[in-house]
């Protein structure tokens, strides 16, 4: 629901005199995480797409295994959960399906782009990891707000809005934690601020261990429990249907 929403609000911005056929928005919709509408306008030939999904197959692959190893080890720290899932979904199925696009001729972007290469705070959140949604948040959020109130204020409440979707997200289904993942996103935007007035980011490893430590404000523990350790509950099932 949220994500159809925040489609929608994108749609409504972009559209104008440039529209999609209703074929068009529903592929746009419903078979794409991205947030750019103008990749469904018009059909190309020759777009490269093999690369995208052997690369997809090779991390959902990896993805997979981690996962099965965590279920296995019955490993529950957050970190250790999320980044196999993260691995297969974010950069494995979400490559595949890019390459499935780009196949039929949309030129969609790479959503995940290689997050080790972040330089900083704010490099990680607007050019690595999921770069479809800063670029609608910049749309929607960051842009107004900051021809009202300046620069800083627009990229703050960049960050304070998507606090509130991840509460909307992770906090309110399970009704537990309230206010973490806000208190996550307010920490981001503080550092990126600071890396602003510093002229400078603050480089890979202090970024990345920014990311990664608080992970767990992100995700509060009754979101770990009832959410991201169910769906390591597959292999259960995988489990049970082998033995028949």
């Amino acid at each position: 629901m949220l994500l159809g929403g925040m489609k929608g609000l994108v749609y409504a911005e972009w559209a104008g005199e440039h529209r999609l056929t209703v074929t068009r928005y529903c592929v746009f919709a419903f078979c794409w995480f991205g947030m750019d509408p103008a990749s469904f306008r018009t059909r190309r030939k020759g777009l490269s797409w093999m690369a995208d999904v052997r690369l997809g197959l090779l991390l959902m692959l990896a993805g997979t295994l981690g996962a099965w190893l965590v279920w296995l080890m019955g490993w529950h720290q957050i970190l250790i959960m999320f980044m196999p899932m993260s691995l297969g979904f974010h950069f494995g199925a979400l490559r595949i399906l890019k390459g499935g696009l780009r196949a039929v001729g949309f030129p969609v972007r790479t959503l995940f782009p290689n997050v080790l290469e972040a330089q900083g705070i704010g490099d990680f959140w607007s050019r690595r990891w999921n770069v479809g949604y800063s670029q609608m948040m910049q749309r929607l959020i960051g842009r107004p707000v900051e021809a009202l109130a300046g620069a800083n204020a627009g990229m703050m409440a960049v960050f304070v809005t998507s606090g509130v979707l991840h509460e909307l997200a992770i906090t309110l289904p399970v009704r537990s934690g309230f206010g973490l993942p806000t208190l996550y996103f307010i920490l981001h935007g503080i550092l990126a601020l600071l890396e602003k007035r510093w002229g400078r980011p603050c480089g890979k490893i202090p970024a990345l261990l920014a990311v990664g430590l608080p992970l767990g404000w992100l995700f509060p523990s009754a979101f770990q429990q009832e959410v991201i350790a169910q769906c390591l509950g597959v292999f259960d099932l995988l489990k049970r249907l082998l033995a028949y």
